[in-house]
């Protein structure tokens, strides 16, 4: 099943055809490559649709409005974003210690990546008018730090908690927290007081993770 086929209550329907499932993924993929460019105002259908190569007039065949569309395309993406697949991909088998590094690092450089895109995903879901969307999307989120917190409490036995998940997903919502601020907002007492390059930044921040969770390395 394609990640975006579900059914919005302002009236999406996935298309049955496979020509026209086609071209509602490719339509998907340049809302996002859009957003990215130019944000929730510069996204414009016109600059979609040019994008996916189709024509205005066949995107509101599809979608009643841009909001609509933003909706599927930014689901698509969440939700594609939260398979265990996708975790076991990133990580693998790893120590706590370098299991947290990578997850650092790894969501830094997605921020890095498709900042204009994140700016306006946050934005979306804070200002969007529909519940439906707000819960789905935020679903998919918890279900990413959940995926997460479950790799970190095979550790269990090295984090010095009497609640070990509490601890882990205060952790997490902290790392994510941090690393938004640093990469999305160019003012910032992040970026004003901690002149770290990214290689640094994510050492400290795996250093501060790690000793919130009362780990200490007994190799040394």
């Amino acid at each position: 099943m394609m990640p975006y086929a579900f059914c919005m209550t302002d009236g999406f329907l996935v298309p049955q055809q496979q020509r026209s499932r086609e071209t509602l993924a490719r339509l998907i993929t340049a809302t996002l490559v859009t957003l990215e460019k130019h944000g929730l105002e510069g996204a414009t259908i016109s600059r979609i649709a040019s994008e996916a190569k189709i024509a205005p007039a066949s995107v509101y065949r599809r979608f009643r409005d841009r909001n609509a569309l933003y909706r599927v395309a930014l689901l698509s993406m969440l939700e594609g974003a939260a398979s265990l697949e996708h975790i076991n991909e990133v990580f693998g088998d790893q120590t706590l210690e370098a299991h947290v590094h990578r997850m650092v690092s790894f969501t830094l450089q997605q921020y890095r990546l498709r900042p204009g895109l994140m700016r306006a995903l946050i934005r979306f879901i804070g200002s969007d008018s529909d519940e439906e969307f707000r819960a789905r999307a935020l679903r998919s989120i918890s279900i990413n730090f959940e995926r997460f917190a479950d790799r970190l409490l095979a550790y269990r036995e090295q984090i010095k908690s009497s609640n070990p998940h509490k601890a882990v997903i205060f952790a997490l919502l902290t790392m994510g927290t941090v690393i938004e601020v640093r990469a999305l907002e160019q003012v910032s007492m992040w970026n004003e007081l901690t002149r770290f390059d990214d290689e640094e930044f994510v050492i400290e921040v795996t250093r501060n993770f790690l000793g919130y969770l009362g780990y200490s390395d007994q190799r040394h």
